[in-house]
């Protein structure tokens, strides 16, 4: 049966505004405090049946290559309960996105973080000098600046939990496992790389998928 114009638009519209990129490796490269050049991300993290495992002594972060505005992020992290790799103190680590084309590699860059620490997953983390307005008021601009998420919903250790980071001219929202955790608006930075931070504590990433958004 042929399509009509009409439907033939509605079908490749719909293609366009749902498909999402499935990450590889090869959209990454690594970057750690003890180095100051860019390496090839199997040189520094494990990358084995679709899941990204982070530990061991290089602190530091995967960056996309490419840079991105108006998106929807997805994806799946867990604690790496491993003895081999358990660490002290508090498991820390976290997602940046909207991370500045200019600002060099650094522990941290300048950009927006998706907090996923022990008791404070969800919370934003605003790097060198970039803010937003979270409640209506401003957040004051600084090194690091942290806003506390208003919903506590991650999972025990050794779950995997899901977050979707949604970044729409200049309007950001953070949801953890399903629930809104945090949001703002006006951001400063509204386009850029993203980031998978290592800082110390085992973590292992997997399903990682971006697209394209042009409403909420």
């Amino acid at each position: 049966m042929l399509k009509t114009p009409t439907l033939t638009f509605l079908l490749i519209l719909t293609a366009c505004t749902t498909q999402k990129k499935t990450w590889t490796e090869n959209d990454w490269y690594a970057y750690t405090k003890t180095s100051s050049e860019k390496q090839k991300p199997a040189k520094v993290y494990e990358f084995s049946d679709g899941i990204i495992r982070m530990h061991g002594e290089n602190v530091g972060y995967l960056m996309s290559k490419k840079s991105y505005s108006n998106f929807e992020l997805t994806l799946d992290y867990r604690w790496n309960l491993d003895e081999q790799y358990k660490g002290k103190g508090k498991k820390n680590s976290g997602v940046m996105y909207n991370i500045s084309t200019d600002s060099p590699d650094k522990v941290w860059p300048k950009g927006i973080q998706f907090q996923i620490k022990e008791n404070t997953t969800g919370d934003f983390v605003f790097l060198d000098q970039v803010t937003a307005k979270v409640n209506g008021k401003l957040v004051e601009a600084g090194a690091s600046v942290t806003s506390p998420k208003f919903l506590e919903n991650e999972k025990p250790y050794g779950e995997w939990n899901s977050i979707v980071i949604k970044s729409l001219n200049g309007k950001i929202t953070q949801y953890l496992n399903g629930k809104l955790v945090n949001e703002a608006t006006e951001a400063t930075s509204v386009e850029g790389r993203i980031s998978l931070n290592y800082e110390g504590s085992a973590i292992d990433f997997r399903h990682i998928k971006l697209k394209k958004i042009s409403k909420e």
